[in-house]
């Protein structure tokens, strides 16, 4: 019987260029994909639309907890527009209109959130019941919609919110906005829907 001999070769050979090469191809297309998965994992879960599409979400979509007033870029195209009086607002795939019966509020539901946009003189008292020590986490007053607006953070064990009102938004009248919901990520994109709205004076 023919002995086999193994043959290792000395830890002092240097390998050959293109195995070397190969070698350290592999070890950076690994790290790439390492560092992708947690890309991925530690990334914002953007809500899904009723289309089943999963919407993006800017790195810091949240951010408005801390800054009720921080503006969100939103491109529209596509939304469906809704009128309350003078008041336009657009609200994105996947929200659904709750109806309500009165002319001066609407209502819209996405997920575990929900929105109140109510125009009337007696508004203001829709925003005035959610800003307590106990509901508010941040205030301020800034640009929302293209008007300058009272806006207020919420949330507490379990649940996210945000408000806001518009002193005379359109004749007069007050206009208030209430999100509420489980899901941070649901009371975003409702929120979004708010940097949609057009009042009367910007129309041309």
């Amino acid at each position: 019987m023919a002995a086999i001999t193994w043959s290792r070769a000395s830890e002092d050979e240097p390998r050959s260029a293109p195995a070397a090469k190969r070698a350290r191809g592999g070890a950076l297309a690994g790290g790439r994909s390492i560092r992708l998965a947690l890309v991925l994992l530690l990334a914002p879960v953007a809500p899904a639309t009723g289309q089943g599409v999963i919407a993006p979400l800017p790195a810091n979509a949240n951010a408005w907890i801390e800054d009720p007033c921080l503006p969100d870029s939103t491109d529209d195209w596509g939304w469906t527009r809704y009128d309350l009086h003078g008041i336009r607002i657009r609200v994105p795939p996947g929200v659904r209109q709750v109806k309500y019966p009165s002319v001066d509020e609407l209502r819209f539901r996405f997920g575990s959130a929900s929105l109140r946009l109510r125009l009337h003189r007696n508004a203001t008292s829709l925003f005035a019941e959610q800003y307590t020590p106990q509901r508010t986490r941040h205030h301020c007053w800034g640009d929302v919609g293209g008007l300058l607006a009272e806006a207020i953070s919420l949330g507490g064990g379990g649940w996210y919110g945000f408000a806001a009102r518009w002193p005379d938004a359109d004749r007069g009248e007050w206009l208030a906005a209430v999100i509420t919901g489980t899901r941070v990520a649901d009371v975003t994109w409702l929120r979004r829907s708010l940097f949609t709205i057009v009042f009367p004076d910007e129309r041309r």
